[in-house]
């Protein structure tokens, strides 16, 4: 096992790519990443980088992973107080707020816009995490049916994806964020037909 010295120096290289990852998704988008591009950046060469992630797809595992701990990280910092319904509004907006402030961490976490990228299990184990979360409070808010998440889910992915393709750096969108919980807490189908 090597050092700590040299696991820190490791360490915090590889935040260096992960870093100039981001830099280029922001100013160019997810599919102008490439180990060249990221390599160039932090003023390595292309066949180095392999010693910290094994492809490209990787990388974008990382950001994954990083994406998720960074957002789960605001949702704890979120005060556990006042209804299950104010708890999940918080939530609800949280998450909006965090993937329209960077839309490269939208089609990241919420779309799958990188051909052959599926998040690996360790890193999917985070949007996990936050699935259940939201569950428990759809529950706690009254929102018992299965179906109730998908469309929260749905609601809330479409809410930060229409905001930044239609309205950048406005508030078109994500001012709805209460009146859709609402929807889909209050007035889901109750009843299905039967098959």
């Amino acid at each position: 096992m090597p050092p700590p010295a040299t696991q820190d120096k490791r360490a915090t290289r590889r935040q260096q790519i992960v870093d100039a990852a981001w830099e280029v998704a922001n100013e160019s988008g997810l599919g102008a990443v490439t180990l060249h591009e990221v390599a160039r950046r932090v003023g390595m060469r292309q066949p180095s980088l392999y010693s910290y992630v094994s492809s490209k797809l990787d990388l974008f595992d990382v950001m994954f992973a990083e994406a998720y701990e960074h957002l789960l990280a605001r949702i704890d910092s979120l005060p556990a107080t006042g209804s299950a319904r104010e708890q999940l509004l918080r939530l609800s907006q949280t998450i909006v707020d965090y993937v329209v402030e960077n839309p490269p961490r939208q089609q990241l976490l919420f779309q799958r816009t990188i051909p052959g990228f599926e998040p690996s299990e360790a890193s999917y184990r985070r949007a996990e995490l936050l699935v259940r979360r939201t569950q428990s409070l759809l529950v706690a808010a009254g929102a018992t049916d299965p179906a109730q998440l998908d469309a929260y889910t749905a609601v809330i992915a479409g809410i930060g994806a229409q905001q930044i393709a239609n309205d950048p750096g406005g508030t078109r969108w994500t001012r709805h964020v209460e009146t859709m919980v609402g929807l889909v807490v209050d007035h889901f189908p109750r009843e299905r037909a039967t098959p």
